[in-house]
């Protein structure tokens, strides 16, 4: 038994694909940020994922555009015929935050869309988990005639680990956040990321992965107190870390820094629960002095702060004149690079993790 994870290069956006040993898929965010220009060496992910019809779960972390760019018209939607039909893939079970469902002040129609069809999921009842239950959550649900009780088996709350049964018996998924506290009058639409750690048991041997969208350091400063408060460290370890934020030092500390920034103890924690011959992947540009984000200062940090983990930026794999899907394999082994062949190069397996 196996289950392969990619990461897309599409510069500062973010979509990342999990594929189970039972055939099924979820896809964390989705960002097609590719312009057709001869020169964007960002993936076309439409095409990418052209061979999907369906898809078991679509997370959309929060409502940022390099986060759903592209999706009104690459999904089914239910709720509206406008966007039926053709090509369109469908959703089996869509995941979005509260904050999400309830916010008024979209600039990007994609989140719109997303916005509307998981209103109207949540309003029938089906296909479909909201991340967090803020006050505000249940007077939407009062308001239009549903009694908050009658949805209580779509609404998960941080520190939930689900069993994720539908998906087979070699995936959990422990929720982290985002709190109901942070999806409250939310002034920046990262606050209340989705921030998961994922579960993938082969025979002895059990792969983490940790899920973080946009989500500022702040917010894994109290994952971290969470976590230590109600002894569930073990789901702060990991073995691929998906770094927040586009490697931007706000997953890391309120200051850049000159050289390189100090990350807050909470986070150095955080960085320090990487196993052996673990991962870092940011979802950015190359990474030089002058970008912003990402930042170069944080990259040194999570390198220094994680005990000099493998580091990857998504544009930057294999290298930054040509880049590619990044694919892990995860088995009773741990994770393992997969074999790729570029002109005819050809990239041998990383050391396993686990």
């Amino acid at each position: 038994m196996s289950q392969q994870i990619t990461f897309f290069p599409l510069g500062n956006a973010e979509s990342c694909l999990l594929e189970l040993s039972n055939y099924n898929t979820m896809l964390f965010d989705f960002a097609n940020t590719f312009t057709g220009a001869s020169d964007d060496k960002r993936i076309d992910l439409a095409k990418e994922l052209g061979k999907y019809s369906q898809f078991d779960v679509v997370l959309f972390s929060h409502a940022h555009d390099d986060h759903v760019k592209g999706s009104k018209d690459f999904f089914h939607f239910d709720y509206a015929v406008e966007y039926q039909g053709g090509e369109r893939k469908r959703i089996s079970e869509l995941w979005i935050s509260s904050a999400f469902v309830l916010d008024t002040d979209l600039n990007s129609e994609d989140a719109r869309v997303i916005r509307q069809e998981a209103r109207y999921r949540l309003k029938k009842g089906y296909g479909i988990k909201v991340f967090s239950e803020p006050d505000k959550l249940n007077a939407w649900l009062e308001s239009n005639g549903i009694n908050p009780a009658d949805r209580e088996d779509v609404i998960i709350h941080a520190g939930t680990l689900l069993p994720c049964t539908n998906m087979g018996v070699e995936l959990e998924v422990f929720v982290h956040a985002p709190f109901s506290a942070d999806s409250e009058d939310v002034d920046d639409k990262n606050d209340p990321s989705i921030v998961l750690q994922l579960r993938l048991t082969n025979g002895t041997c059990t792969t983490k992965i940790l899920l973080t969208g946009d989500t500022p350091h702040t917010v894994l400063e109290h994952i971290v107190d969470v976590s230590k408060r109600n002894k569930n460290e073990d789901y702060l370890k990991w073995d691929i870390y998906d770094i927040p934020h586009h490697c931007s030092y706000s997953g890391l500390a309120d200051d850049k820094g000159d050289w390189q920034t100090s990350p807050t103890d909470q986070v150095i924690e955080l960085l320090s629960w990487g196993n052996k011959n673990a991962k870092m992947i940011a979802s950015c540009i190359p990474i030089t002095e002058d970008t912003s984000p990402p930042h170069i200062q944080a990259k040194r940090a999570y390198i220094h702060f994680s005990g000099k983990k493998a580091f990857w930026a998504t544009m930057e794999y294999p290298d930054s004149t040509s880049p590619r899907p990044l694919r892990y394999v995860i088995d009773e082994f741990g994770v393992s690079e997969k074999t790729i062949s570029v002109n005819p190069i050809i990239i041998s397996p990383a050391p396993r993790a686990g």
